[in-house]
C-alpha cells in the first residue's frame, strides 16, 4: 500500500471517528449524550470543507493541492473538489501553478482532471483552457480542449497541448497559430 493510500485511510479514519463521536454524543436538546460509540459503515462518502495534499516521489515533492470542499466517493476511488489550486515542482526548481473552479482527483492513481476557467501560470507564461488532465505517472498535463498561451512577446492558440513537467517541453496539436510582438532577432 503507497503512503498516499495510507494517508487517505488514515485522514478518512480520523475523520470518520470525529464524526461518529460528533453524531452520537448528540442525540438532540432533550437528551443527555451517551458513551456509546458506533463505527460507519465502510464505503461511505465523506466531505470536506478545504483540503491540503502534498505528492511525493521517492521523498521529493512533485505538487501540493488545495481546494475549497472536497467529497471523497470511495466507491469509485475519487475526490470532487471545488475551487482547486496545484503547484507543480519542476527540476530545475522553477514551479507551475494551477487554478480551476472544479477538479477530481483520483486517489488510486493520482491523476487529476480540473475543468472550469484553467489557468496554468510558470514563469513569464500564462495558458488558458477549459480542461486540463494531469498524468501523475507521466508527469504530463494536457488537454484536447483548445488553448490560449500567453507570454512576454508571444500569443500561441491551438486546439490542444501536451506538456511534460520533467522535460519542460511541450506539444501544441491542431490549427496552431503563433503571433510575435515586439520580437527583435
Amino acid at each position: 500500500m503507497s503512503r498516499f493510500n495510507k494517508f487517505l485511510f488514515c485522514l478518512i479514519g480520523l475523520i470518520a471517528a470525529g464524526l461518529v463521536v460528533g453524531v452520537t454524543s448528540y442525540d438532540g436538546p432533550d437528551k443527555q449524550p451517551d458513551d456509546s460509540v458506533s463505527v460507519l459503515p465502510a464505503g461511505k462518502d465523506i466531505t470536506l470543507s478545504h483540503i491540503q495534499h502534498v505528492a511525493t516521489r521517492d521523498g521529493v515533492k512533485e505538487w501540493v493541492l488545495d481546494a475549497d470542499s472536497a467529497h471523497y466517493v470511495g466507491a469509485q476511488n475519487k475526490t470532487v473538489m471545488t475551487n482547486v489550486s496545484a503547484t507543480f515542482f519542476l527540476n530545475n526548481g522553477n514551479t507551475v501553478h494551477l487554478v480551476s473552479r472544479e477538479g477530481v482527483l483520483f486517489t488510486d492513481t493520482r491523476n487529476m482532471e480540473v475543468s472550469g476557467d484553467v489557468q496554468v501560470r510558470s514563469g513569464q507564461y500564462e495558458l488558458k483552457t477549459d480542461k486540463l488532465f494531469y498524468d501523475h505517472k507521466a508527469r504530463s498535463v494536457f488537454t484536447d480542449t483548445p488553448i490560449v498561451l500567453k507570454g512576454d512577446v508571444l500569443r500561441l492558440s491551438g486546439h490542444g497541448i501536451t506538456f511534460c513537467l520533467n522535460t519542460q517541453r511541450a506539444l501544441v496539436q491542431g490549427a496552431v497559430k503563433a503571433v510575435f510582438e515586439n520580437w527583435t532577432l
